[in-house]
């Protein structure tokens, strides 16, 4: 099959070099027109369910909804498990299903259930709803509004009624969270003074409000040859008709309801705030739809939001655009990894013609390099993986293999057609260049299989990291698979089409001829120094072991945004207005930091989001000038000293992208979670406050926080039934009275133009602000009576739970926090030990360490499990190249000095180890047995084909005959990978850099054994015999 492929390309050499040039062609097109994102798809199988139950505490909604709506999704198809969160008024359950499983079919399992809770869920509490799916990523933009001369009431007029449709017409968008701002309503504001003086209640201010303003359907008047449809107008919808609304006759004049409640437009009750640089204003974030395309989704919002600049010019709006874009990350990677791509580019072909001294042989190498990854690049569009930061990474590490074989056959051909024209009895080209290609053939084959293989382990990972690391390791595969298709065909008829007419007057390389006679000698010494150098490279490689075992570890390294997010938390039971004081005093800190571009705050919730955030809660967007990974750091540093000399607050800074990934593992923002399941909830904060306690004795332990809160205030309003009961009041009244007067109550809908707002009854703004105006609400006795509220219940100040925490229908409590220093795993098992030895733990409690520390140590072992079996599969390959299990063994020499390398590259950039970092071996180890492969396949064809007794002569003239193409290969691999390595700490090479740092050093020490150790082994322990 390999001969009659190699024949063939040789024979139709135009056809297949036209062929080609058309794919590259149609791959620089698809490329062009294909879509970029930050990283694979990496959001979990789940489903979020939301549920409104106003009025309702903590733990009522814990019992009465979260546990419903857990009981009725238990035993669907593919779930995992549930997590739930009740708060006051607000349950959000988060159904988990495996990774495998349909998350559309997933969504519809989920309604069906949830259409069963109907009727079965108390009155008041709205129907559970599923909230949109969104991407893993979430935020595609952040934008922000704010004026110093229109109201916060008309912004957000404008961005309901205006921007927001128009953000939800753009593809991609799944919807819009808007923080800030005045939500506008008509509100008739009642005072419990005038109520009781005319003898009013409450609900008879409704009542009224309701009638005024209710449209009933008209009907139709017809006849036998028309129908007119009534309609009826003229209900009043502003404020002046309000006021003019009879209430009641006292005395045979007419009472109006402006004369016992004030009727005005007015804010609806905030649940969430904003300011932008320290001014109150509104921000929105865009949420863009599972799958969606960051980068594309990003640009598209843009240009539809470039009609309204004419606008917001014209009405003295500042538009804030963008107060964080994650594209901008996608967009500083993508020119980074280019210009890697380019100068690696530049330096494989320098080593080509250096080594080759030939500008054709050099191309002829060279065209495999742009063919292998564009191509590669097209086949995994093809098959549906979208490009990202991950999918390029791959075709970066790739950059320096995919032009190896390329190399491997252009030199082997160069060379026999070199010497077929000093031969006395020179054959014609064709068979020349047939011969010289199958002559490496098998063995390029074997090893290109085996390099693929190594990386096979990749595709086997689970969960974030399989997700995350999986297309690295499908991209890496592709490119090399394709520039062993390249070389099979393309470098062969490159070879003949461009290399018939070489003669043998060419000059040699000068690198060449400067490094072969050194080598020589070299190679010699060590020969007769064979024990000794063994033996110390054994107390090398036993030694760089030894050192790996006790490198910090971590699950990414820090990503180079260009921005980082900051969570503060104060007090609960913290308002709005003081929330957004605290911020606006850390806004103005922070922008005095060189390298801040834009600073802007949301506190509490948005309307339509599933987040439990109380208005204790504030996140901010910090947006940073273009800055290295230094200066970077540097910002977090100071914004991270800044929060630490804050008084009264909680905090977590990190990066947006680090921070979803933590949030995938575990559900929290955090990298080191430890849950503890228990029923009893003061157990389990005491409990959990032993651990908050333990973690902090750890210097490198910082941001830690239990994440569900006990010392809510609460103004509890105890009924007192007797006195219901003697008044004729039921429970309801009351409960109706006090909803109307602190949520308010809905009697109507105004309209202005296109435009609708809510009729409101509720409570006079001032009065909600003393808690004392309670006891004064009117309740209408069965009498006819008025009885005030203070009469009816004890009304006292306490404290609860903020809210109750579920996962797997289990109460928990959590505690997180960060490691300073990088090495989770080391942290995670300090903390283990210290727990289980210090903190009883009985049947009714239990602890669950989990997050980012727990998932890095479950990959790294899902890695070296798969590495081994695929090791199997290597040995297996190796030995059908070889066909001897001794040269087998000796191949395999070279790994673990390739790991003293990279170790030592480890040490020099001072850096943790990440689940790349242990790609990156992976990687070197797959390089460097391929080259061992092919200085021991070289040396049976000198023994077998070509008739050489196996002696130093014969080691001395193999090794020389393979020392361009080996010293080609590596210097190939390490100078390609070299632009990654150096800077790495920059966007779009976090990741990648650590990885090419380990392959440069591995490769370093590898190929010094391969070129100096390898032959002296095989001379003394190798078996080469003639046929």
């Amino acid at each position: 099959m390999l001969a009659f492929l190699v024949r063939s390309s040789i024979r139709f050499y135009s056809v297949i070099i036209a062929l080609s040039v058309i794919l590259l062609a149609y791959g620089s097109y698809r490329l062009s027109t294909a879509g970029l994102d930050i990283f694979p798809e990496f959001a979990p199988k789940q489903v979020i369910i939301q549920t409104e139950a106003p009025g309702f505490s903590a733990a009522q909604v814990e019992i009465q909804v979260s546990t419903p709506i857990e009981t009725a999704l238990s035993g669907l198809m593919g779930l995992t498990t549930t997590r739930s969160e009740s708060i006051q008024g607000l349950s959000i359950v988060t159904a988990l299903f495996n990774e495998n499983s349909d998350i559309y079919r997933n969504r519809q399992q989920v309604t069906e259930r949830l259409a069963s809770l109907n009727g079965r869920l108390p009155a008041s509490v709205q129907m559970p709803v599923p909230v949109p799916l969104s991407s893993s990523s979430a935020t595609v933009l952040t934008l922000g509004l704010s004026s110093a001369q229109q109201n916060l009431m008309a912004l957000r007029t404008l961005v309901d009624w205006t921007v927001v449709p128009k953000i939800l017409t753009v593809p991609g968008v799944a919807d819009v969270n808007v923080f800030g701002g005045a939500l506008k309503q008509l509100q008739i504001q009642i005072h419990p003074e005038p109520l009781h003086r005319y003898g009013l209640s409450v609900n008879d201010i409704t009542e009224a409000a309701r009638k005024a303003t209710h449209t009933a359907q008209a009907g139709f008047i017809e006849n036998t040859n028309q129908r007119f449809t009534l309609n009826i107008s003229g209900l009043p919808q502003r404020p002046e008709q309000l006021k003019k609304i009879v209430i009641k006759t006292i005395k045979g004049q007419p009472l109006l309801l402006g004369e016992v409640a004030t009727v005005t437009y007015a804010p609806a009750p905030a649940i969430g705030a904003a300011q932008v640089g320290g001014k109150e204003g509104i921000v929105l974030m865009v949420i863009g739809q599972y799958g969606a395309n960051t980068l594309s989704v990003s640009k598209a919002v843009e240009k539809a939001l470039l009609e309204f600049e004419p606008l917001f010019a014209q009405q003295n709006i500042d538009f804030h655009n963008p107060l964080f874009r994650p594209a901008d990350y996608i967009e500083t990677s993508l020119s980074n990894i280019t210009g890697h791509l380019l100068l690696g580019s530049f330096f494989v072909v320098l080593v080509l013609y250096l080594f080759l001294y030939n500008r054709r042989t050099a191309l002829i190498a060279a065209i495999a390099l742009p063919l292998s990854l564009i191509m590669a690049a097209v086949v995994l569009l093809e098959a549906g993986v979208n490009l990202n930061i991950m999918v390029l990474g791959g075709l970066a590490i790739a950059l320096g293999e995919v032009v190896d074989d390329a190399i491997i056959d252009t030199e082997n051909i160069f060379r026999r057609l070199k010497e077929n024209k000093l031969s006395n009895n020179p054959q014609s080209t064709f068979t020349v260049i047939y011969n010289a290609s199958m002559e490496v053939r098998s063995s390029v084959v074997y090893a290109s299989f085996i390099v693929a293989l190594a990386f096979v382990p990749l595709l086997t990972l689970d969960g974030v990291a399989g997700r995350l690391f999986a297309p690295l390791g499908i991209a890496y595969i592709s490119a090399i698979l394709i520039s062993l298709l390249v070389a099979l065909t393309l470098t062969p008829a490159l070879c003949y089409w461009l290399l018939r007419n070489t003669t043998p007057t060419e000059k040699k390389s000068p690198v060449m001829l400067f490094i072969q006679p050194h080598y020589q000698r070299l190679l010699s010494r060590i020969s007769l120094h064979a024990q000794r150098i063994i033996i110390f490279s054994i107390a090398a490689c036993l030694i760089g072991s030894l050192v790996l075992l006790n490198l910090g570890t971590k699950f990414l390294p820090e990503l180079r945004e260009g921005h980082y997010i900051v969570h503060t938390s104060s007090i609960p039971g913290t308002a709005l207005t003081e929330s957004i004081r605290i911020g606006s005093a850390l806004t103005e800190q922070f922008l005095t930091i060189e390298g801040v571009e834009s600073v802007s705050q949301w506190a509490g919730r948005a309307e339509r989001g599933a987040d439990t955030y109380g208005s204790h809660y504030s996140e901010f967007e910090v947006r940073l000038k273009p800055l290295s990974g230094t200066g970077q750091q540097l910002v977090l540093n100071q914004l991270r000293d800044i929060l630490t000399a804050f008084p009264g607050i909680l905090f977590e800074a990190n990066t947006f992208l680090i921070e979803r990934v933590d949030e995938t593992i575990s559900g929290y923002t955090a990298p080191v979670v430890v849950n503890l399941y228990g029923n009893d909830l003061n157990t389990l904060d005491l409990k959990a406050q032993q651990i908050a306690d333990m973690m902090a004795t750890f210097p490198e332990a910082s941001e830690i926080q239990l994440r569900s809160t006990a010392a809510a205030p609460i103004l509890a309003i105890q009924l007192n039934l007797d006195q219901l009961s003697r008044w004729g009041i039921s429970p309801q009244q009351v409960s109706q009275t006090i909803s109307t007067a602190y949520s308010g109550t809905r009697v109507g809908q105004g309209l202005s133009g296109h435009q609708t707002y809510d009729i409101v009854v509720n409570l006079h703004p001032m009065l909600k602000e003393q808690p004392r105006s309670i006891a004064q609400l009117p309740i209408r006795s069965a009498s006819g009576a008025l009885v005030p509220l203070g009469e009816l219940a004890t009304i006292t100040t306490t404290t609860g739970r903020y809210n109750i925490l579920h996962q797997g229908a289990q109460r928990l409590q959590t505690v997180t926090c960060h490691v300073n220093n990088g090495d989770l795993g080391g942290f995670i098992n300090k903390l283990k030990n210290k727990v289980f030895q210090e903190i009883a733990f009985d049947s009714t409690n239990y602890p669950e360490f989990t997050g980012a520390a727990v998932a890095q140590n479950k990959a790294r072992e899902e890695l070296i499990l798969y590495s081994l079996l695929a090791g199997a599969g290597i040995l297996l390959l190796i030995y059908l190249a070889l066909g001897s299990a001794r040269h087998t063994l000796l191949t395999l020499a070279n790994i673990p000095f390739s790991l003293v390398g990279g170790v030592v590259a480890v040490l020099i950039t001072g850096s943790t180890l990440s689940i790349g970092s242990v790609v990156g071996f992976i990687t070197l180890f797959g390089i460097t047995v391929r080259n061992s492969i092919m200085l021991v396949s070289h040396y049976q064809q000198l023994v077998q084909q070509e008739g050489h007794q196996w002696d130093f002569d014969t080691v001395l003239l193999g090794a020389q005959q393979r020392l361009p193409s080996i010293l080609m290969t590596a210097l190939v691999t390490i100078l390609a990978m070299l632009p990654l390595a150096i800077n790495s700490d920059n966007a779009g090479r976090e990741i990648m850099g650590p990885m090419a740092a380990i392959i440069i050093g591995g490769l370093v020490s590898s190929t010094i054994l391969n070129l100096l150790l390898l032959p002296t082994l095989l001379l003394h322990y190798g078996r080469f015999k003639k046929p």
